[in-house]
């Protein structure tokens, strides 16, 4: 838990940085919001709301982290957006890239709990890909400007989208 720790206390910094407007998040909030949502909440994600606190928009970048009240089951997404969903266990979209070109889901069950995911949007339903890496990696990625971290397993140019 240290790690997520020192993680969310660099993510808090980076937003600060960059002047962005910072708020707490109410952990009853996030208790009640994830009710509606599939599988359990994982420990580090709490911790790393806890810590960093969210901003209320999207960062210069084009990346927004959602508010508590703003998450949702990744299948609903797709679902939603007219696409599929192959997966077989929960995942919870909790970031979007560039007013939600694509998402970021957590997954919060199965063997990759814990981990992230990019989310296209395919025709095939071929969503979310394989995993990025933990929580902990996507935030390093992130505050990183790591396009090896953030970008990876996106489909080669003119692969269906």
């Amino acid at each position: 838990m240290a790690e997520i720790t020192d993680i969310a206390t660099q993510v808090r910094q980076h937003w600060l940085k960059r002047y962005m407007d910072v708020q707490p998040v109410v952990m009853k909030e996030l208790v009640d919001a994830w009710r509606s949502l599939p599988g359990v909440l994982p420990e580090e994600y709490e911790a790393f709301l806890r810590i960093a606190g969210l901003p209320t928009d999207s960062d210069s970048r084009g990346f927004r982290f959602w508010l508590p009240e703003e998450l949702r089951a990744t299948a609903d997404v797709l679902r939603d957006a007219g696409y599929g969903c192959n997966a077989t266990e929960a995942s919870v979209i909790f970031a979007d890239y560039l007013h939600q070109s694509w998402w970021y889901a957590l997954w919060v069950s199965g063997p990759w709990r814990g981990y992230v995911s990019l989310v296209l949007g395919t025709r095939n339903g071929d969503d979310p890909r394989f995993p990025l890496g933990t929580l902990e990696e996507f935030l390093l990625g992130y505050i990183n400007d790591d396009d090896d971290v953030l970008c990876r397993r996106m489909p080669e140019k003119g692969a269906e989208h």
